[in-house]
């Protein structure tokens, strides 16, 4: 991952780039465990091997299709074969088939903690369609003011509007996510950042499978309150991000 500031003042930004990636990463994990979840009733249907949530010892699952509502209950804490920590529930609403254009799915957050970090809110999936001859799965995923506190204690208010591209598994590769779109932070000192993604911003399956949720390709512009701007490029050797 590589940097380049376009205004040179020794000034820092009170949010640094990597907490901009590293939040973007366990929200890429958060819809990955929901569109996990929604396939597992597809039977012969299932588009790809997607992670099991099941993998988290002690996960319980409830599902009610009269009220379109799966409740996703990892406990005190449990660590999935990826070694991703897990706590806390995850509620997702449904309004129709998974696989239906249209579909909205309303992600809840309930004490929930992902690897450490406690989030507060909801955001939202919508379905916008399924190509069957690219095997590609669009989305569009919304946040709005969402509560995140890191491991370090630190408050931030997160939003985003993006669309994102699913290519799906082939003999060749496994799956592939696309970003496209924008968001923004601030933290309750006031310190504000904004996103824009300039190059769609790409996560691998084999990296996420590693429990690795750094992107592989891509470039963001992010924008500062102090109206400073930063292009953050991706680039990666297999999964091993560099900077």
């Amino acid at each position: 991952m590589t940097s380049e500031q376009e205004d040179l003042a020794p000034q820092v930004p009170a949010i640094q780039s990597e907490e901009v990636s590293e939040i973007m990463g366990l929200m890429e994990e958060v819809d990955l465990i929901v569109v996990s979840v929604m396939q597992e009733d597809l039977a012969q249907q299932r588009l790809l091997p997607f992670f099991n949530e099941e993998s988290c010892p002690g996960t319980t699952f409830t599902r009610n299709d009269k009220f379109g509502l799966i409740t996703i209950d990892y406990g005190n804490s449990c660590v999935s074969v990826r070694s991703i920590e897990k706590k806390g529930t995850l509620t997702i609403a449904y309004s129709g088939e998974f696989l239906s254009k249209g579909t909205l799915l309303t992600i809840g957050f309930e004490n929930f903690f992902l690897n450490g970090n406690k989030m507060e809110g909801t955001s939202t999936l919508e379905n916008l369609g399924y190509q069957a001859s690219t095997k590609s799965l669009s989305f569009s995923s919304k946040l709005e003011g969402l509560q995140l506190t890191s491991t370090n204690g630190k408050r931030y208010t997160v939003g985003h509007n993006y669309v994102r591209d699913l290519k799906l598994s082939t003999e060749e590769t496994g799956f592939r996510i696309y970003l496209k779109g924008s968001g923004s932070m601030f933290t309750h000192s006031s310190d504000r950042i904004s996103f824009e993604i300039v190059k769609p911003v790409k996560y691998m399956q084999e990296c996420m499978e590693l429990g690795l949720s750094d992107p592989t390709e891509g470039s963001l512009q992010i924008s500062s309150n102090a109206s400073q701007k930063t292009m953050l490029n991706y680039e990666s050797d297999g999964c091993n991000v560099f900077q």
